[in-house]
C-alpha cells in the first residue's frame, strides 16, 4: 500500500479526532466513506475485467484477421493487458485487505505490489506506443505502411514489457523501501528518497507527461493540416477517416490518464521533498492524498469503459444500436 493508508489506518484505529475540528470532515465520516468507496472499488474491479477481457478477445481477432490498424490492436492488447493485472488482481487484493475481508501472506502481498508497479508501468509505456503510432501516421502519412508493420510492432511490445519486469526488479533489489505488517504497506527509507522520486518519475510522470505533449501535439497537426491530410490520403478516405477516430480515443485516453495518474504522483514527490516535522494531521490533509490515490485506481478501472464506447471496432453490438452506429466496421489496409 502507502504511507497515505498507513496513517489514516493508525488514525481511524486510534478514534483521533485531533486537528479536525477546522474542517467539515470527521475521522469518523472518512471510515465509513472509506469503507463504502472501497466496496464499490472492488466491485467496478471486476466488471472493469470484464471489459477488458472482451477488449482483448477483440484486439487478438483483429491482429490475426490483419484488418487494418494492426498496430493499434497490438498497443491496445498491451495495455489492456497491464490493465488487467491491477483489476483482476491487485486492486481487489488491495482493497478487500484495507476491509480486512481477507487476510493474505506475505507472499500475496509481495506480488501484489510488485504486479501493480508493473501494470502501471506498462499500461503508461503502451499509452506511449499508441501515440507514436498516430504520431508517425499523421507525419509520414505516405511512408508509414514502411515505417510500422504489426510485426515490429509486437517486438517493441515484447521488448516494452521485459524492460519493465526488468526496471521493477531492479527497484526491488536495490531495497528503497520497508515492508511493514507482513508487507501490507510500503514504507520509503529516508535515505533512499531520491530513487524513489527517480522510479516516479521515470514509470509515472514522463511517460504520462510525454504521451500528453505527443497526443497535443498531433491534435494541432491534425486541426492544421486536416485537409492536406485528406488530399495526401485522397485513394484511401476510409482509412484516413479510422486513423482519425481511433486518434481521438487514444487523445482521450491519454488525457484521461494524465488527470487521473499525475495528482497523486506529484504531490507523492512534494510531500517526499518537502517533509513536515509536524506528525499530526488535520482529517483534510487525509482526505485530499485518499482521492487522488483513488483516481489512480480509477484509471485502469475505466480504461476499457472509454475503449467499448468510443473506439468504433470495439463498441458492443446493444451499445450501437442504442447510439445507431456500425458495429463492425469495414476492414481498413492501410
Amino acid at each position: 500500500m502507502n504511507t497515505t493508508f498507513a496513517i489514516l489506518n493508525e488514525t481511524v484505529a486510534n478514534g483521533t479526532e485531533a486537528n479536525c475540528t477546522e474542517t467539515f470532515v470527521s475521522s469518523a465520516s472518512m471510515e465509513n466513506c472509506l469503507k463504502l468507496f472501497e466496496r464499490c472499488m472492488t466491485i467496478a474491479c471486476f466488471f472493469s475485467t470484464f471489459l477488458q477481457v472482451y477488449v482483448i478477445r477483440k484486439a487478438i481477432k483483429y491482429i490475426k484477421r490483419g484488418s487494418g490498424d494492426e498496430c493499434l490492436h497490438v498497443f491496445l492488447l498491451s495495455m489492456t493487458l497491464g490493465d488487467i493485472l491491477l483489476t483482476s488482481f491487485c486492486y481487489p487484493i488491495e482493497q478487500m485487505r484495507e476491509q480486512q475481508l481477507i487476510n493474505p501472506p506475505t507472499w500475496v502481498n509481495i506480488c501484489q505490489h510488485f504486479l501493480t508497479w508493473l501494470g502501471l508501468l506498462v499500461s503508461s509505456a503502451s499509452l506511449i506506443l499508441l501515440n507514436a503510432d498516430k504520431l508517425l501516421f499523421f507525419k509520414f502519412p505516405l511512408r508509414y505502411t514502411n515505417i510500422v508493420t504489426s510485426t515490429k510492432a509486437m517486438m517493441i511490445v515484447v521488448f516494452v514489457w521485459v524492460g519493465c519486469f526488468l526496471f521493477v526488479c531492479l527497484c526491488w533489489w536495490l531495497e528503497c523501501f520497508e515492508c511493514n505488517q507482513s508487507c501490507r504497506t510500503l514504507l520509503i527509507f529516508k535515505d533512499k528518497v531520491s530513487m524513489y522520486i527517480v522510479f516516479t518519475t521515470s514509470a509515472c510522470i514522463l511517460p504520462s507527461l510525454t504521451s500528453l505533449f505527443v497526443a497535443i501535439y498531433i491534435m494541432n497537426v491534425v486541426t492544421s493540416h486536416r485537409t492536406k491530410l485528406s488530399d495526401e490520403n485522397s485513394n484511401s478516405s476510409h482509412a484516413l477517416a479510422s486513423r482519425l477516430r481511433t486518434f481521438y480515443f487514444i487523445f482521450m485516453a491519454t488525457i484521461f490518464t494524465a488527470v487521473t495518474l499525475l495528482p497523486y504522483r506529484l504531490y507523492n514527490i512534494k510531500r517526499q521533498l518537502f517533509t513536515d516535522e509536524d506528525d499530526s494531521y488535520s482529517c483534510l490533509d487525509l482526505y485530499y492524498p485518499w482521492i487522488l490515490l483513488y483516481l489512480v485506481s480509477l484509471n485502469a478501472i475505466l480504461n476499457p469503459l472509454i475503449t467499448v464506447t468510443v473506439l468504433p471496432q470495439y463498441r458492443f453490438r446493444w451499445l450501437c444500436k442504442v447510439m445507431g452506429c456500425a458495429t463492425n466496421p469495414s476492414p481498413v489496409h492501410v
